[in-house]
C-alpha cells in the first residue's frame, strides 16, 4: 500500500514539474492578430498582452469609436487565440504522461 501510495507521490510530482515546464513555455510563445491594417495585438499563451500596435493614420476624433471597437475585438481575438494554443498544449502533455481526459484538470 505504501510503494503505491509513493508511486503516486512520484507521479504528481512529475505532473507538476511538467506543467510548470509547460506554463514557462506558454509564457514565451505569442499569438499575433491583426484587425487589418489598423490595430495588431500580441499575446503570450498565458493570455499576457505583450505588444498593442495602433496604425497612426487611424489616430483622429473621427475614428476614435471605431479604433476602440477594433481594440476591443482584437484583444479578445487574440486571448481566444492564446487560450486555444494553451488547451493544446496540456492535451499534448496530458497525453504525453497518459493521462485521462477530465474535464478542468488543466
Amino acid at each position: 500500500m505504501l510503494e503505491q501510495f509513493g508511486n503516486a507521490m512520484e507521479m504528481i510530482k512529475k505532473l507538476q514539474q511538467n506543467v510548470a515546464d509547460m506554463e514557462d513555455q506558454l509564457k514565451h510563445e505569442q499569438v499575433e492578430v491583426s484587425s487589418g491594417d489598423a490595430v495588431r495585438v500580441i499575446m503570450n499563451g498565458q493570455q499576457e498582452v505583450i505588444d498593442i500596435e495602433i496604425n497612426a493614420k487611424y489616430l483622429s476624433a473621427d475614428n476614435s469609436l471605431l479604433l476602440q471597437n477594433l481594440i476591443v475585438n482584437t484583444v479578445n481575438s487574440a486571448y481566444t487565440k492564446s487560450r486555444e494554443m494553451r488547451q493544446k498544449a496540456m492535451d499534448q502533455l496530458a497525453g504525453a504522461m497518459n493521462l485521462p481526459k477530465i474535464p478542468g484538470l488543466f
